[in-house]
């Protein structure tokens, strides 16, 4: 997500409310025109609050964001409005710590596109697949997890498929997972 001020000087530009997600199909096509960049609407929706999505921006997005407002790119942009173009920001992010479950316990994730785990902990920030829809990850798997957030890439620090350990794994790369939930 973009911080406020620029928020602003978006809509200002703009010359018109965005109430809606819809509206975003506008403003990229205004973006394009000033630009002749391409932003999708999807990276819009989540830069402006619509959708849930990573809590950062890709820097070449940030900088067609500048681009439209008269920037040459996104550092010149945060150093002219100083200490208003501020990037980072508390929030409250939907999650489960490894470390608040019990042994036991199990947690289903989604991510897109349709994609579902479903997890029992095992201790030690350790998992064992029960469910894999659509993942790379297989039933049986045991996988080293500290966190899951909803918005954010799932971030497995190990996999291991019988006797082999497969190193790291990253999952839910677009947009983040979109839940996250106890179910037993």
């Amino acid at each position: 997500m973009i911080n406020d001020k620029v928020r602003q000087m978006i809509l200002e530009k703009f010359n018109s409310p965005l109430k809606y997600p819809q509206q975003c199909e506008a403003l990229a096509m205004a973006i394009h025109e000033a630009t002749g960049q391409t932003l999708g609407t999807t990276t819009l929706k989540r830069m402006l609050g619509f959708v849930n999505g990573p809590a950062t921006s890709r820097p070449s997005s940030l900088d067609i964001i500048a681009q439209y407002l008269g920037y040459p790119d996104y550092d010149i942009l945060s150093k002219a409005l100083g200490d208003d173009c501020d990037i980072s920001a508390f929030r409250v992010v939907e999650n489960i710590d490894s470390a608040d479950l019990e042994a036991g316990e199990q947690i289903q994730i989604t991510y897109h596109p349709n994609r579902v785990l479903v997890l029992s902990y095992i201790g030690d920030n350790r998992y064992v697949v029960n469910e894999s829809r659509g993942s790379k990850l297989t039933k049986g798997d045991i996988l080293t997890i500290a966190g899951f957030y909803v918005g954010f890439e799932l971030l497995v620090s190990d996999v291991e498929r019988g006797s082999r350990h497969l190193g790291s794994y990253q999952a839910a790369k677009q947009g983040g997972l979109t839940s996250v939930e106890i179910i037993g």
